[in-house]
C-alpha cells in the first residue's frame, strides 16, 4: 500500500527540509512568539504560499517541525539500547543527549522554546510529553538492568565506593540522571558559550558515578576540576 510519504515527490522532500531548517533558526533567533509565515518564508527563501501548501498554517508548520524534532532525538538514543550490556546502555543514552545532532544550540532553543509553550498549546504538550515519556522509560528499563547487574556483582558484600549490594532505587536513578540532563541542557542553552558539550558530558557521566561508585571507574568518572569560573559566565 502506497503512504502519504511515499507519494510526496523528493523536491517535495527537500522543500519541506529547508523550511523545516529555516524555522529552527528563525525560532532560535527570534522565539516562538517573533516567528512568522513571512519571516520563515524569508529564511527559507520560497513564497508564504509554498509554506502554506506544503503545511498548511503557522500551527502545522510548528507541528510538523517539533514532530521531526522529536524523531529525531529518538533516532539519536535508540541506538544505544542494541547493546547487551545495560551500563553502555545508561552510558549510551546520556551521550545521545550531548551528541551533535541533538545538542546544539539551535535543537536546544527549539526545545525550549516548545516546552515553553507546552501549557498552552496541546498538541505541542502531547509531543514533548510522549518524546519525555519514550526516552524516560528507556532510561529507567536501563536502570534497572544495571542495578540488578551490579547488585549480583556485589550480593552480600560492600563494594568500594561503600555501595550495599542492594544498590540504589533504579526509578530514582533513572529520574536523577534525566534531572541532570536537563540542567545541563539549560545550562548550555544560557550560557552556551562558556559550557562546552563535552564538559556537560563529562558532569552527567560523572554524576553516574557518584550515584553508582560501582561503575564509577568504567564510565571514567571521578574526581575532577569542574570548568572554570569563566565557562559560567553569562552571556554578554
Amino acid at each position: 500500500m502506497t503512504t502519504v510519504k511515499e507519494l510526496i515527490s523528493p523536491t517535495s522532500r527537500r522543500t519541506q527540509a529547508r523550511i523545516i531548517e529555516a524555522v529552527i533558526d528563525t525560532i532560535a533567533a527570534r522565539g516562538l512568539s517573533g516567528t512568522t509565515l513571512a519571516s520563515v518564508a524569508e529564511e527559507a527563501g520560497v513564497s508564504q504560499g509554498v509554506l502554506v501548501f506544503h503545511f498548511k498554517s503557522k500551527e502545522g508548520l510548528l507541528i510538523e517541525t517539533l514532530r521531526r524534532l522529536s524523531a529525531e532525538y529518538r533516532a539519536a538514543w535508540e541506538p544505544a539500547l542494541e547493546t547487551e550490556d545495560p551500563l553502555e546502555q545508561v552510558v549510551g543514552l546520556l551521550r545521545a543527549d550531548f551528541s551533535p545532532p541533538v545538542c546544539t544550540h539551535r535543537k536546544l532553543a527549539l526545545w525550549f522554546a516548545f516546552w515553553g509553550e507546552a501549557a498552552a498549546q496541546p498538541l505541542f504538550s502531547e509531543i514533548c510529553e510522549e518524546a519525555e515519556r519514550s526516552r524516560y522509560a528507556a532510561m529507567e528499563a536501563a536502570c534497572r538492568r544495571l542495578v540488578e547487574a551490579v547488585r549480583g556483582e556485589t550480593e552480600g558484600g560492600e563494594t568500594e565506593g561503600g555501595e550495599t549490594g542492594r544498590g540504589p532505587d533504579p526509578a530514582l536513578l533513572a529520574a536523577s540522571l534525566d534531572a541532570m540532563t536537563d540542567g545541563l541542557w539549560l545550562q548550555l542553552h544560557i550560557y552556551g558559550r562558556h559550557l562546552r558539550r563535552e564538559d556537560a558530558l563529562e558532569m552527567a557521566l560523572n554524576h553516574l558515578g557518584c550515584l553508582m561508585p560501582a561503575v564509577a571507574e568504567r564510565v571514567g568518572a571521578g574526581p575532577r576540576p569542574g570548568p572554570g569560573p569563566d565557562r559560567l559566565r553569562s552571556r554578554p
